[in-house]
């Protein structure tokens, strides 16, 4: 991207402990009293990951910190606009990367997928987003709300948002 018509990016420093290779190749455990909230902290990474069509998610950018809160970086291959990533999410009931369901969601969050439009993304990401990739996020909100509306209907509001 351009900023003040030079190339380059946003790097923001963060103090983690370790990703999420060494935790699967060191066969480090979540600590028993962490594992719900790590579970939630997942599945709302599936949800904005798949939001803005983040293909370059893998254990390397997910950084755990000391308390154990998950950090997402590098999204540098995101708000992709193609049709393969338009008609289906990254993530999912049938996701890209596999069936990897967002079973619980933050109320709020949901509640602000679907108050989002065109013009409340444009007016926020300003010139750093075309607008095919605007409407490409708004697909695939579309696509995700639709997928939760069907969690809620069949397992109860109550089990799918919090």
């Amino acid at each position: 991207r351009r900023f003040h018509g030079d190339r380059g990016s946003c790097q923001v420093w963060a103090d983690y402990k370790m990703n999420l290779r060494t935790k699967t190749n060191e066969k480090i455990k979540t600590p028993s009293y962490k594992v719900y909230y790590w579970n939630r902290a997942t599945y709302l990474q599936r949800a904005f990951d798949s939001l803005i069509a983040n293909e370059d998610r893998h254990m390397g950018n997910i950084l755990i910190t000391e308390d154990w809160r998950m950090i997402l970086i590098d999204h540098s291959r995101s708000f992709l606009s193609s049709k393969k990533h338009t008609k289906r999410l990254i993530y999912g009931l049938k996701g890209i990367s596999g069936e990897k369901p967002m079973k619980q969601l933050p109320r709020e969050f949901v509640d602000k997928l679907k108050s989002m439009d065109f013009e409340l993304i444009k007016g926020i990401v300003g010139e750093y987003l075309k607008d095919k990739e605007i409407q490409a996020v708004l697909l695939r909100r579309n696509i995700i709300l639709k997928e939760i509306g069907k969690s809620i209907k069949e397992m109860g509001e109550d089990k799918v948002l919090y």
